[in-house]
C-alpha cells in the first residue's frame, strides 16, 4: 500500500496517511473561507492521519462539533476533525487540508459541501456532487434531519 505524505508551511507538523489519496473534497462554509481566505480543499483519509512531527500542532473548536488543527509556528491550516465520536464517521472523522498534501496533481474533486453558502464570487467548472449544509450536517453527524450549525 501506498504512503501519502504532507506537512505545514514551515515543516514543524508532519504527518502522513497509509493510502494513496486521489480524491479531494471543497468545503464552501463561511468557517472555512474565513479560515482559508476561500474554499477548504481537504482529504478525506479513511484509515486515519499519523501525526509524525506535532509539538507545533494546536487545535481550536470552531463549533460544538468540530476541531481545526493548525501549526502554531507558522499558522497553515492543516486539519478538520469531529470534537466527539468514533473515529470512523464520515471516512475518518478527521481531514487533512489538500495544500498540505504532497503529490495531488492528479487528484480528481470527489464533492463540494456546503454549497448553499457559496458566495457567487468564485465558482468551480466540475460535475462533483454537491451537498446542502444540511446535507452536509447529517452526513457527519448522522443527524438525519440536518440540524445544527456549521462547521
Amino acid at each position: 500500500m501506498s504512503k501519502t505524505t504532507g506537512k505545514c508551511l514551515c515543516g514543524a507538523v508532519t504527518f502522513s496517511i497509509a493510502e494513496t489519496i486521489d480524491k479531494v473534497s471543497v468545503c464552501h462554509c463561511e468557517m472555512c473561507r474565513r479560515w482559508n481566505s476561500g474554499p477548504m480543499m481537504a482529504v478525506h483519509p479513511h484509515g486515519g492521519i499519523d501525526i509524525g512531527r506535532g509539538e507545533a500542532l494546536r487545535w481550536y473548536r470552531s463549533s460544538d462539533w468540530a476541531e481545526r488543527g493548525f501549526c502554531g509556528t507558522c499558522g497553515t491550516s492543516l486539519f478538520w476533525r469531529l470534537a466527539d465520536g468514533p473515529s470512523d464517521q464520515a471516512g475518518g472523522g478527521m481531514t487533512a487540508s489538500a495544500g498540505a498534501i504532497d503529490g495531488l496533481e492528479d487528484a480528481a474533486l470527489e464533492r463540494h459541501i456546503f454549497v448553499d453558502e457559496k458566495p457567487r464570487y468564485y465558482d468551480f467548472k466540475d460535475d462533483a456532487p454537491q451537498l446542502t449544509a444540511a446535507e452536509t450536517i447529517a452526513l457527519f453527524t448522522g443527524d438525519g434531519d440536518g440540524g445544527g450549525e456549521n462547521t
